[in-house]
């Protein structure tokens, strides 16, 4: 049976590896007790943990309805550092399982650019005095040209820096592509560009050392990378599956001695445990638990083993494009008179090229050896169970899974009246939920891992498909189906290894408020086919006929308009004057106008009387010198003063 593992994808890292801003009180205090009690530890698979176990609602920590208790705080720090306590323990080391490979498998692309991060790191001061030292003298030149072999041979890894063949024979393929007009030129760029010209000169330098090598000329030190890749891949798929072998023995008789524990009684629809003497419930459970940690290795494995054919087909790629590129170059070498310069180096680049990524995949190889060691090494802590488990077993014999299902492959899945679910051949496009292990034993077994029988069909229900060990339970099933995806979400809660193992991540946390299984209703993704239309033109269209995109438009018309300025014209009408609208100005006439002013008007004073002084005489005939006499007189004696003030 081929178990793969879903949870090794980006969502998963963030949900449990990633650690919880709300809970971070909470981890001070872990970490506190840890130190006090002297439990090793370390701050991923505390995380880890402590997002798995806040997944129970019974430590009320993300409750809105009900506030949290500091009780509920102290049960949950206990319960984590019972867990991180006994570092033995199937339960433990299953989570360090899970959190390890969660956190390191297996992104190639960054053990490529991890791999290259650390040459870089390594050769970083000897790049440095080539690309900043400045060259004055002979001497100096050939002592930059030194490091520059050494440089070549390390990035490239054409072999051991310190030996001196490696380093003549290099310094020969350099010389064969650099004069010393160049070598000279070389020293003389700036910064940046003599780093990309040192770029160059690797990959040119290491393409002809690797052609020499290929066609029988000395080379001194190299590696020859297409026979260690196989050697390496033939090395690390027999380890792989030697483990894998391993792995099964105990799978197979872990679930041989519980399959020989356990009784159906369908009339009450459930699994009756039967314990022999000596063998308590615990034992029972610390079986189980022990399945999980091996079920859980072994998927790991099979997921190496996976990764290791896909490595296997790009290995073989490569090495058909690697031949090819070698030929190419021998057919140019050979016609290298009549083939340019400029034309061949680019070849020698593209066979370095391959050549490293001949080393990436000896990187990813090494890595790979690095995680299954590991996991094989966490499993070989745990404490071994193996006489509980015989004595489990009693007289029963050990079975494989495939001897396990042949026994029910005659028999299929029926429902006379389906309420929830449908029966459906299966099909190898099905993705099959809780790994094809036996809904109905995960649920009534309480975390007991049956594998499931595809011969007896597949159930669906709400578009996801599930297994089943026996036909009988499915009837069950199919009447109420939430009690059972609720049974499974609370093992799950008590056995928190599950949630990574069966993916049940979703439902866990759906049911976290539905502490009853009377509300849990399982909450799956819905889609639907839907089609969208959208308006040809949603806003009015608003073209500019004179709208130019380019600046330069803009620029050659700004300086034809300033050269018209200076130019004279003999026509009488240019080509810009044209399109000129004739204009006029209209003014208003001018309006002859009078001004018409006040009607001259004179006063008329008030007579004086005699009380004056002046006697006047009224002659019987008007004379003019007397009217000129007593009109001076008038005049002196005025009622005013000079200023315009009246005088007494």
């Amino acid at each position: 049976m081929c178990i793969m593992s879903a949870l090794t994808t980006i969502i998963a890292r963030a949900r449990l590896l990633e650690p919880n801003g709300a809970l971070s009180p909470l981890l001070q205090e872990i970490i506190r007790n840890c130190e006090r009690r002297n439990i090793r530890y370390d701050r991923p698979l505390v995380h880890f943990i402590m997002n798995l176990l806040s997944l129970d609602p019974k430590f009320e920590l993300f409750m809105e309805t009900v506030s949290a208790d500091r009780k509920n705080h102290d049960d949950f720090v206990e319960a984590c550092c019972a867990l991180l306590a006994d570092d033995r323990s199937p339960t433990l080391l299953t989570l360090r399982m899970q959190a390890f490979f969660l956190d390191n498998f297996f992104d190639k692309d960054e053990i490529i650019e991890k791999h290259a991060r650390n040459l870089q790191a390594k050769t970083f001061a000897l790049t440095k005095e080539i690309i900043d030292n400045d060259v004055i003298t002979k001497d100096e030149q050939d002592e930059v040209f030194n490091k520059v072999i050494q440089d070549i041979v390390i990035n490239m890894g054409l072999g051991n820096p310190e030996c001196s063949d490696v380093l003549a024979e290099t310094m020969r393929a350099l010389n064969s592509v650099m004069s010393r007009s160049d070598k000279a030129k070389f020293v003389t760029l700036e910064r940046k560009d003599r780093l990309m010209a040192l770029k160059d000169i690797r990959e040119i330098v290491a393409g002809i050392r690797i052609f020499n090598k290929h066609s029988g000329n000395t080379a001194n030190g190299m590696a020859d990378l297409p026979k260690i890749l196989d050697q390496s891949h033939e090395s690390t798929k027999s380890i792989l599956q030697i483990t894998l072998c391993e792995i099964m023995d105990k799978v197979n008789l872990l679930t041989s001695a519980l399959n020989a524990a356990i009784a159906y009684d369908l009339r009450n629809r459930s699994i009756i445990t039967l314990l022999p003497e000596n063998i308590t419930a615990d034992d029972v459970e610390t079986l189980k638990d022990l399945l999980i940690m091996y079920r859980q290795h072994e998927v790991y494995t099979r997921k190496l083993i996976d990764e290791l054919a896909n490595i296997k087909l790009n290995i073989d790629s490569c090495k058909q494009e690697y031949e090819a590129k070698l030929l190419r170059i021998h057919e140019a070498v050979q016609y290298r008179t009549a083939i340019p310069t400029d034309r061949v180096f680019p070849k020698f680049s593209e066979l370095t090229r391959v050549w490293l990524q001949f080393q990436n995949f000896i990187f990813l190889l090494s890595e790979m050896n690095q995680i299954s060691n590991t996991l094989t090494n966490l499993t070989e802590r745990c404490v071994t169970f193996d006489d509980l488990a015989y004595r489990l077993l009693g007289e029963s014999q050990i079975q494989t899974d495939v001897d396990r299902l042949n026994k029910v492959s005659a028999k299929r899945l029926t429902l006379s009246d389906p309420k929830h679910c449908e029966i459906v051949p299966y099909e190898d496009s099905m993705q099959i939920q809780l790994l094809k292990f036996c809904l109905w034993h995960l649920a009534e077994g309480k975390g007991l891992l049956m594998p499931g029988s595809i011969e007896l069909g597949v159930c669906r229900v709400q578009k996801e498909h599930y297994l089943f060990n026996i036909p009988e339970p499915v009837t069950f099933f199919d009447e109420d189906p939430n009690k059972y995806f609720f049974k499974i979400v609370e093992t799950a809660r008590k056995k928190v290894q599950l949630v990574c193992l069966l993916n049940v991540y979703d439902k866990v946390q759906s049911a976290y408020s539905a502490p009853r299984s009377e509300g849990f209703q399982m909450k799956l993704t819905t889609t639907c086919d839907q089609e969208v239309q959208t308006d040809l033109h949603p806003i009015p269209s608003n073209i500019d006929r004179e709208y130019r995109w380019n600046v330069w438009d803009y620029r050659r018309e700004a300086i034809r308009l300033a050269n018209i300025r200076t130019k004279r014209t003999t026509s009488v009408q240019t080509l810009e004057s044209s399109r000129a609208i004739p204009k006029a100005t209209q003014i208003y006439v001018a309006k002859p106008q009078t001004t018409q002013t006040r009607v001259s008007r004179s006063t008329e004073m008030e007579q004086r009387r005699n009380g004056l002084g002046l006697k006047v005489i009224e002659p019987s005939a008007p004379s003019p010198l007397k009217v000129y006499a007593l009109t001076l007189a008038q005049t002196s004696r005025s009622a005013f003063s000079r200023n315009g003030e009246r005088s007494n």
